[in-house]
């Protein structure tokens, strides 16, 4: 297979990465649960990220980082090597893998698998994700499939009747003053 100069160059962070916000099932992942923690990246720059991603996990875990598989919708560009630290993080794009995933690999059968929340997601949202995703006996295997309470501003938006907020924060609107309609009988 024939690479191009993009696929065999390894990209590097020129300035120094933003602190990673990574929650990690603690002290160690559980065998029950399908997501080991979760990952609330800053941009959708994926070198910047990355790099702030790998230097954490290798301070938290204490193993050697690898490969990164990742879904390339979610993200601006898609290098496929990067340097952190001195070594090379391999990187692959797999449209099959859900958006809201990250699964990273390394030696002695190292594996991470962390949900994903979009950088435009507001703190309390993303924390109460992390959150969620890190407990031990999680069995989701999304981020969009965490059980995470409606914000503060949903609610506010409900009590004073801003359709387009509620549109906007629940996915639909919600209008306190009509009931559900009774289901037909036939």
């Amino acid at each position: 297979m024939i690479r191009s100069a993009e696929q065999r160059m390894t990209w590097v962070c020129t300035r120094k990465p933003p602190t990673a916000r990574l929650r990690l099932a603690h002290p160690s992942p559980s065998r029950r649960a399908i997501l080991d923690g979760g990952w609330w990246p800053t941009s959708r720059d994926p070198v910047v990220e990355l790099c702030s991603l790998v230097t954490a996990l290798s301070a938290q875990r204490g193993g050697v980082i690898e490969r990164i598989m990742l879904q390339p919708a979610a993200w601006d560009r898609h290098p496929y090597r990067i340097g952190v630290d001195g070594a090379v993080v391999r990187v692959g794009w797999f449209t099959s893998l859900d958006a809201e995933v990250v699964i990273i690999t390394g030696r002695q059968d190292l594996r991470i698998d962390l949900a994903v929340i979009a950088p435009e997601t507001t703190h309390a949202v993303a924390t109460a994700a992390m959150l969620a995703a890190s407990r031990p006996t999680n069995t989701t295997r999304a981020a969009g499939d965490l059980p995470v309470p409606p914000s503060p501003r949903s609610r506010a938006a409900v009590r004073d009747g801003d359709d387009v907020a509620v549109w906007e924060t629940e996915g639909g609107h919600l209008r306190p003053d009509r009931q559900p309609a009774a289901p037909a009988r036939i």
